[in-house]
């Protein structure tokens, strides 16, 4: 069963999603909290972008 995977890619895309709205609320944080913070949002859009892309065209089971 796959959805565990799944989930963690819609959470992952949550995720990078929340940061990306907290970063254009709070303009006032410094360049190395916006950049972790933007790193951070990236990674996670990724990571959830390649675990459905992959569930999507693989199938459940695989």
């Amino acid at each position: 069963m796959r959805f565990p995977f799944t989930f963690m890619g819609v959470v992952a895309l949550g995720i990078a999603a929340w940061v990306v709205f907290y970063l254009a609320g709070h303009r006032g944080l410094d360049r190395l909290a916006e950049g972790i913070a933007g790193a951070t949002a990236v990674i996670s859009f990724g990571f959830g972008v390649y675990v459905l892309i992959r569930r999507v065209r693989r199938g459940p089971q695989h």
